[in-house]
């Protein structure tokens, strides 16, 4: 596999010995990786659990057979990392195309003067605050499924992202504790963000904050893959299950956020200028590594606009709610 180097596992902080008795202690054995072999990318798994690095494509012209190719390897790895892109906002916007339509990012600034193009940018006097794992958009009727980043500036060091696969993470628990979660369902609130301040005034964060909470399930099947994953966030943005009582639906909901960043799940991207990521955000979680102050640090951002067919469909015996 061709360099690899840029794109390791990190280690992580050994969870209490009391989770043994929840259903974590083993590993269950994930789904064996099927090597397609595709007739207009060259698409190679980064590791085991998530994630292809693609090789053979300008983004500033991809056929459509090429498209088609893109939209299945990411329903399959879930992270596409493409290397040494040059691409103007409008061509970034285009390529957005193929996974469907780009909007408005409403939670990050636009400085490219370009709706459907924001940025990520911490300056050399900010420190990034949002340095944990976490989905975007759990809080929304129809989280968003797919987002992407575009490398513009980096520090000389630092500053990776972590992706973790949300499948691998359930695919790994006990048969006890699946059936302990199936069926139960979460409170997603927004939590207002650095980012979110520049963008809204503050009576119109305030009240993002003071809105009242949706309601996703716990475990959720996608049709894509077929397979089953967590549906489970930060807990500044899921907080509580709704069939549980307040204590036990938190120490649950801990708990599996935890396993969910184990490092036999995911993987680091070390940046590089020109590095075009894009990943189903609704079956991952990610980690933007806060290291590098007080260096500059600037991603482009896209969002895919969510549709009816994004919304959590739930795995357990009484399906959507």
């Amino acid at each position: 596999m061709a360099q690899t180097d840029t794109l390791t596992t990190q280690g992580f902080t050994a969870m209490p010995s009391e989770l043994i008795h929840h259903g974590f202690e083993t590993l269950r054995p994930m789904e064996k990786i099927t090597t397609k072999i595709f007739s207009h990318i060259d698409s190679r798994p980064i590791v085991p659990a998530l994630g292809a690095e693609i090789f053979g494509i300008d983004l500033r012209q991809p056929g459509l057979e090429a498209q088609a190719e893109l939209r299945e390897v990411l329903a399959d790895r879930k992270v596409l990392v493409f290397r040494d892109q040059n691409l103007s906002p409008h061509q970034y916007a285009e390529f957005l195309r193929v996974f469907g339509t780009p909007v408005k990012e409403d939670m990050v600034v636009d400085e490219n003067h370009l709706p459907e193009v924001g940025a990520i940018h911490t300056r050399s006097h900010e420190q990034q605050q949002i340095n944990f794992w976490h989905m975007d958009h759990s809080f929304r009727e129809l989280p968003t499924r797919v987002l992407s980043l575009y490398a513009k500036i980096l520090p000389p060091v630092g500053g990776d992202t972590l992706f973790t696969s949300l499948a691998a993470a359930y695919d790994a628990l006990s048969d006890e504790l699946k059936e302990r979660i199936e069926g139960l369902h979460c409170y997603h609130r927004v939590t207002v963000t650095q980012n979110t301040k520049r963008r809204h005034t503050k009576e119109e964060a305030e009240a993002m904050e003071n809105a009242p909470p949706v309601v996703h399930p716990l475990v959720v099947h996608d049709p894509a893959d077929g397979r089953r994953h967590l549906f489970v966030n930060v807990p500044i943005y899921c907080r509580g299950i709704v069939e549980l009582p307040v204590a036990e639906g938190d120490e649950l909901l801990r708990e599996l956020y935890r396993h969910a960043q184990r490092p036999e799940f995911h993987f680091r991207l070390t940046w590089r200028p020109n590095t075009v990521v894009v990943w189903e955000n609704n079956h991952t979680l990610h980690y933007p590594v806060s290291d590098y102050f007080p260096h500059e640090r600037k991603l482009w951002r896209g969002v895919i606009k969510a549709t009816e067919s994004d919304r959590p469909i739930s795995a357990g015996p009484h399906g959507r709610i």
